[in-house]
């Protein structure tokens, strides 16, 4: 926590409102004027509370039943916009207007802060303050455009027109900026998306807002309003910086998917599909650490190398397939993992099975076993068995110990016949990691 209750207490004396998120936007500690400018936090906000969650109430109380469609689009350009903020912006809440502040703390978090702003506060949009802005349009190099009191344009420069490829005979004074957008977009149209993006950035003055053109070209918007309601809009070109991000993104989860698929392969066995040694090892090993039941069971394929020298290792192969497809079939559910350990052995882990449940999916793989369609792989192959070693535990467990116990059991049933299942109980000395 970087905020004190001394630092809140002395942002409250001096009337700004506070509230620390850390690197995760989970909300950490807020003071009480937070409360005052945003009373539909009092009692709903908490430690630990996703931002998104906190801007589901924020946009609740602002927007009128037409706009609640877009709550969503709003929420996600909320979330970016407190991420990335590196300028004050200002905006109207509850009649109050705030301008809003937000500092990344070391640990990749952030401080907002926001400070109620009256209107001696703020520069007036006097006359002899405006006429300089409109005699500066044409030198300004990006787009620009003076607004009213309701965001109507009344003066716009040329490189506005080129921008939004605006011919010269196409009017643009008493326009509102949609109402461009969507002349720009009339071939086919996603203005009215564009419209709730322009409705939502017009409410945070110096909050930059992106616009999409068609041909994928980006204009990036930044509004500011002074007090007497005249608006002073700037439009520039970010298509490049755009697409090289878009470009970016794209390798990005491109990479992401292969280093998925690379790590999903590197825990796969490949005969079988089922999951490694490694995989069972890191599953087992997680399993083991929580405080529920845990069985566990060792499978290994009865007289394997004999039908391996009998009938070679291409029907060998396709043995341990349906072996271990069956198993899969038997042990699926929740918290569960089938795998092919390695050779003609398979594990199963199951997270939150008691002895009597483990034993019950024992005797349904063998009884599956019995009615496999062997023959199917050749003529003279009528049957293949498992012997299987159970050991089952509560939670939490030494994964070793529990292993070893499984596999002990295991030999078990190979020393008294095979085609059976062995238990064995866990060493009352060592039943607990």
């Amino acid at each position: 926590m970087i905020l004190s209750p001394y630092l809140h207490a002395s942002l409250d004396m001096l009337g700004i409102a506070a509230c620390e998120y850390d690197a995760r936007l989970d909300a950490v500690s807020w003071n009480s004027t937070f409360l005052q400018f945003f009373p539909e936090d009092d009692g709903e906000i908490y430690v630990g509370e996703p931002y998104a969650d906190n801007l589901v109430r924020f946009y609740r109380c602002r927007l009128s039943p037409e706009e609640m469609p877009e709550v969503e689009r709003y929420i996600a350009e909320g979330v970016a916009r407190h991420d990335n903020q590196t300028q004050p912006f200002e905006f109207i809440h509850h009649g109050r207007r705030l301008r809003a502040s937000s500092l990344r703390a070391p640990d990749g978090g952030r401080v907002r802060l926001w400070q109620r702003l009256d209107a001696e506060h703020r520069a007036e949009a006097v006359p002899e303050l405006v006429l300089p802005v409109f005699e500066a349009l044409p030198f300004i190099p990006d787009g620009a455009t003076i607004l009213d009191a309701d965001d109507r344009i009344v003066a716009a420069n040329d490189a506005f027109r080129q921008l939004y490829g605006l011919p010269r005979d196409r009017p643009v004074v008493g326009c509102a900026l949609d109402e461009i957008i969507a002349w720009c977009w009339r071939e086919g149209s996603p203005a009215g998306t564009w419209r709730a993006a322009i409705r939502n950035g017009l409410r945070y003055d110096g909050a930059p807002f992106e616009i999409e053109l068609p041909g994928q070209r980006w204009l990036r918007v930044i509004a500011r309003h002074s007090v007497g309601g005249i608006g002073f809009f700037t439009h520039a070109d970010i298509t490049a910086a755009k697409r090289q991000h878009i470009e970016l993104v794209e390798a990005q989860a491109a990479l992401q998917r292969a280093n998925e698929e690379l790590a999903k392969l590197a825990g796969t066995d490949a005969l079988t599909g089922l999951a490694n040694r490694r995989a069972f090892m890191a599953f087992l090993a997680a399993e083991a650490r929580i405080a529920r039941p845990l069985s566990l069971l060792a499978i290994d394929v009865d007289h394997f190398k004999a039908i391996n020298d009998r009938f070679g290792h291409l029907v060998g192969d396709a043995c341990l397939k349906m072996i271990g497809s069956i198993v899969a079939e038997q042990a699926s559910g929740h918290r569960r993992l089938v795998s092919r350990i390695g050779g003609e052995e398979f594990g199963v882990v199951l997270g939150g099975a008691s002895l009597v449940d483990a034993n019950r999916i024992g005797t349904a793989i063998r009884a599956a076993l019995a009615r496999a369609p062997w023959r199917s792989l050749h003529p003279d192959l009528d049957h293949a068995t498992v012997s299987i070693g159970l050991c089952s535990a509560e939670g939490p467990i030494d994964e070793d110990i529990l292993y070893g116990c499984a596999d002990e059991a295991l030999y078990a049933a190979k020393r008294n016949g095979r085609d059976r299942i062995e238990s064995q109980p866990l060493p009352v000395t060592r039943r607990t990691a």
